[in-house]
């Protein structure tokens, strides 16, 4: 009895100790006080304003000289078409490595509507960029056209009965036809139908880059025997998602073999008119295969994919990540907007007297400081010299940092989002008129949230990413342990991914703590002792 006693002793006593110095420590640490500005950081920003941005007549009750952005889809396009044209002349576009495109993000998140800033990321990160870095030399005008606006795309990805929860399901199939000596993309279910495509049911979009499976007559060795029945005959599946740009419409007409079924009226980002696209055997030329990472043997039909990617998918996907960045730059830039009303209406008034107000600012206040502040040291990694820069180096960056780009992704935008809908709040009535653009910057985060991977499937693969490399296992991450441990111990293999996403609930709670974790490790907190008030002039 006293052998157990003594061994119990010796277990628990180091764990005592350790949680008591953790806890001492962590008590005692200094606490850092980050400072951030809240307006735009440069001159510069104000040559992206819209032409008449100070000559506009204000509306009535108007008194802050707040400007109301269009929503219609001829302005908007004109809007972005002299926005774009203003970045050509001070070189901006240049080059689209991730750190110049984060930038851009952020000056149009300062100086123009929504509806703008998410056209720009969809025709120039999405549409361009996919072409850029997954295409090669044959497919560099087309990319350059895209860049100058004389071809206007969309990005088909997310699916029907996936949709933006699903992560990486895929069911449209591409194929090559040896008759026609065409690619062929077929739509074969209502659920592989592409869904809520961003600018898709605009007729001046032409061009689509869309992602299937790809099919061939041979299984490959890392495939299932799963196949499928095409007008050339049976197929079998490969493991392999393939990208496919293609032109959807000519002058405005929907081409033959293409469906595009128009979203309904919208109550926010109005120009932005979505599109389910169904392809019902839909030829192309197989120039249009995006071959930077695989090619087509167009005797056999066959896919060839280099050793070194296993899944082609995760390649592609990769465009997906700089698009986290510069959605999340653009949440801060909202969240950042709305405070400063909050701050300017606040310590202009009366209402400087109630600390409920004062210390829900000065808590924001400092989240958003924090937050901005390590997103600054991130980005500051993807700073490449313009006359070295390609896209081999920008894909190794990325998958060098993709854990923090899905911490990123993750935890910024839902935090603006929380600190918008707060300073809705805070601000009252005046929140509903649109020169204040507090509605527009809300839904703007809700849309961070969700597009480009939503936030929680964001949490759940960066939760993910700690398992498969024993990333930040400690004691302090207690819940990360203790869940991997019941799906090494009761969760039998091929159930796993089953299990994870039907927990999503403690997988939120594990990413948490993880979030906690790191954030505490850089500095970071929030303490209202900590934060001066921020005094504004009358």
């Amino acid at each position: 009895m006293d052998f157990f006693i003594q061994l119990l002793l010796f277990l628990i006593l180091p764990l005592v100790l350790y949680f008591a110095i953790t806890t001492f420590l962590q008590f005692n640490r200094s606490k850092r006080h980050y400072i951030c500005p809240l307006d735009s950081l440069s001159d510069v920003y104000t040559s992206l304003l819209p032409t008449d941005f100070y000559t506009k007549p204000q509306e009535r009750g108007n008194n802050d000289g707040g400007y109301v952005y269009a929503s219609d889809v001829p302005t908007v396009l004109q809007q972005l078409r002299t926005v774009v044209a203003t970045l050509h002349s001070q070189q901006a576009l240049a080059s689209l490595d991730p750190y110049n495109l984060i930038v851009i993000h952020e000056r149009l998140a300062y100086t123009n509507s929504s509806d703008v800033v998410n056209w720009f990321t969809v025709q120039f990160n999405l549409f361009t960029g996919s072409i850029t870095a997954l295409g090669t030399a044959t497919h560099a005008a087309l990319a350059q056209d895209a860049r100058e606006l004389k071809k206007l795309g969309c990005f088909a990805l997310t699916e029907k009965g996936a949709g933006v929860l699903s992560g990486l399901l895929c069911d449209t199939i591409a194929y090559y036809n040896p008759e026609a000596k065409k690619i062929v993309i077929h739509t074969p279910t209502e659920d592989a139908k592409k869904c809520w495509i961003s600018y898709a049911g605009n007729s001046q979009i032409e061009y689509a880059v869309v992602f299937a499976k790809w099919c061939q007559a041979t299984i490959m060795n890392s495939s299932k025997e799963i196949s499928v029945n095409t007008n050339i005959g049976k197929l079998f599946i490969t493991p392999h998602v393939v990208a496919i740009v293609v032109q959807i419409r000519s002058n405005g007409v929907i081409l033959p073999g293409i469906s595009i079924e128009e979203c309904n009226t919208r109550s926010d980002f109005r120009s932005n008119c979505f599109g389910g696209l169904t392809f019902t055997d839909f030829h192309t030329a197989p120039e249009n295969l995006l071959d930077r990472y695989c090619s087509l043997d167009t005797t056999t039909g066959a896919l060839q994919v280099p050793d070194n990617c296993p899944k082609l998918f995760f390649k592609l996907a990769n465009r997906l990540l700089v698009g986290r960045l510069c959605l999340s730059g653009t949440a801060i830039v909202c969240a950042k907007s709305a405070l400063q009303l909050v701050i300017k209406k606040v310590y202009n008034s009366k209402r400087s007297q109630f600390s409920y107000i004062t210390d829900h600012i000065q808590v924001m206040l400092q989240q958003i400081c924090e937050m901005d502040c390590y997103f600054r040291r991130l980005i500051k990694r993807f700073q490449i010299d313009s006359s070295t820069v390609t896209v081999t180096n920008i894909e190794e960056l990325l998958e060098k940092n993709i854990d923090e780009i899905l911490l990123i992704k993750a935890y910024i935008p839902p935090l603006c989002r929380d600190i918008v809908a707060k300073c809705r709040e805070l601000y009252g009535a005046e929140s509903l008129l649109a020169h204040t653009r507090m509605a527009e910057s809300h839904a703007g985060c809700y849309a961070n949230c969700l597009a480009e991977g939503d936030s929680v499937v964001m949490a759940q693969a960066f939760v993910g990413q700690c398992m498969r490399k024993y990333k930040h296992i400690s004691l302090r991450n207690w819940r990360l342990l203790w869940f991997m441990m019941k799906i090494l111990v009761m969760v039998p293999t091929s159930k796993r991914i089953k299990y994870i996403n039907a927990h999503q609930t403690e997988i939120m709670a594990v990413f948490q703590q993880i979030a906690n974790g790191i954030f505490q490790n850089q500095g970071i907190y929030s303490s209202l002792q900590s934060i001066p008030v921020p005094i504004t002039k009358t």
